[in-house]
């Protein structure tokens, strides 16, 4: 099943700016709905998201990847120890351009441009814990279930050559499991910022392309996070 890109980036772009929009009218120093939301920029380093290319003389590496989100909270329940249910979305997108000598001889000069984007769904529970008696300061924790699907694609050329180019492409799903931690603080009533981790796991199959048959990664963000 293969979702066209530019409709899942219309649809994460109308997503951020629903949320942006909202953000824009609050001053946060009160909150009168009955969910919190958290604005999410940052990136995550994939141990495994290195694809071979060219029987393995050269390498895509498309391991680090720019992400940016949002997520959704019910209101917690609790004083200083609250605790509730989120779902969050993460789209990232990552290009590489590499060029090799090919391994079939001659000295032919290979050129290969791929790229790659990501749209990770997930959901599961929450716990959070103010520091002080102001509630100023809060660290919290989130673990469950995730939907990853991802988009490869690249351009294969050798130069001088005379031969077409190439293309490649791959579109999969995979199911997997994340959790994050983080610690933030009041800059307004009703708002906090902060930084936070990510580590997830998704059974997503590229070995088509080069790739292995999961991919683990683990995420450093900055949030905002808005009716706390």
């Amino acid at each position: 099943m293969k979702i066209s890109k530019t409709a899942l980036i219309g649809f994460t772009a109308l997503l951020l700016t629903t949320t942006a929009s909202q953000a824009q009218d609050h001053t946060y120093d009160e909150w009168d709905q009955n969910y919190i939301v958290q604005a999410l920029l940052g990136a995550v380093q994939y141990e495994n998201l290195k694809l071979d290319v060219d029987g393995g003389v050269a390498e895509i590496d498309l391991s680090l990847i720019p992400q940016i989100g949002a997520g959704w909270g019910t209101i917690p329940k609790g004083d200083r120890f609250q605790y509730g249910l989120e779902c969050s979305f993460l789209f990232g997108f990552m290009v590489d351009d590499i060029r090799f000598t090919s391994s079939g001889g001659g000295g032919t000069t290979v050129r290969v441009s791929a790229d790659m984007w990501m749209f990770d769904l997930a959901g599961g529970g929450y716990a959070s814990l103010f520091l002080d008696k102001n509630n100023k300061v809060r660290v919290y924790a989130a673990a469950g279930p995730l939907l990853t699907y991802a988009n490869y694609q690249s351009d294969y050329n050798e130069d001088g050559v005379g031969i077409p180019e190439k293309d490649n492409n791959e579109s999969v799903f995979g199911l997997g499991l994340y959790a994050r931690t983080g610690v933030e603080f009041r800059i307004y009533e009703s708002g906090m910022l902060g930084l936070g981790v990510r580590g997830s796991w998704a059974s997503v199959d590229l070995s088509e392309v080069g790739g292995s048959t999961d991919l683990t990664g683990l995420a450093a963000f900055i949030s905002f996070t808005a009716g706390l």
